[in-house]
């Protein structure tokens, strides 16, 4: 069963102790600092950001995955998401899908937004099905917006979904 909620910051340091980056996305190992995932939480979860709101991602009660809803602009009623799951054992088992899902509902019955953008790289075969399936319309294609460590560049792709439209 996936659940979000909001991390304790004892939830939060255990999701990136197990916290891989995935090479696809980052080719950078990540090291995990307690200081500096303390401070990153206290970023996240202390109420600086009005336009922000970063829940875990639980899977039968451990932290799983970290997804945002960031930039909410109440005028346009319209908000970006964020996701990372842990790490790949948590892939490929539609708990990321099923965190989109349920971040879609909140975005748009608790924060009153009509609309929800992500965006990935072109190279990401596995978001971009998942965008896909949930629906959202490839709004832009931005070519070499992403550049690597390898010094190689990526496309970067917007995509959209009007929330008043999906159950």
């Amino acid at each position: 069963m996936i659940e979000m909620r909001t991390f304790s910051e004892e939830e939060y340091h255990q999701f990136f102790k197990g916290y891989v980056s995935d090479p696809l996305m980052d080719p950078s190992p990540f090291h995990y600092n307690r200081e500096q995932v303390s401070r990153s939480y206290l970023y996240n979860h202390g109420g600086f950001r009005s336009d922000y709101v970063h829940m875990g991602i639980f899977y039968d009660k451990i932290p799983v995955g970290s997804f945002q809803l960031k930039r909410m602009d109440p005028e346009k009623r319209s908000c970006e998401f964020g996701i990372i799951l842990q790490n790949d054992k948590c892939k490929n088992q539609g708990i990321g899908t099923e965190a989109i899902r349920q971040g879609m509902k909140l975005a748009r019955d608790q924060y009153g937004m009509k609309y929800l953008i992500g965006d990935t790289m072109g190279r990401n075969k596995r978001m971009i099905h998942v965008f896909e399936k949930l629906g959202f319309t490839l709004m832009e294609r931005i070519p070499a917006s992403f550049e690597l460590a390898d010094g190689t560049k990526e496309d970067r792709l917007v995509y959209r979904i009007n929330l008043t439209e999906v159950e």
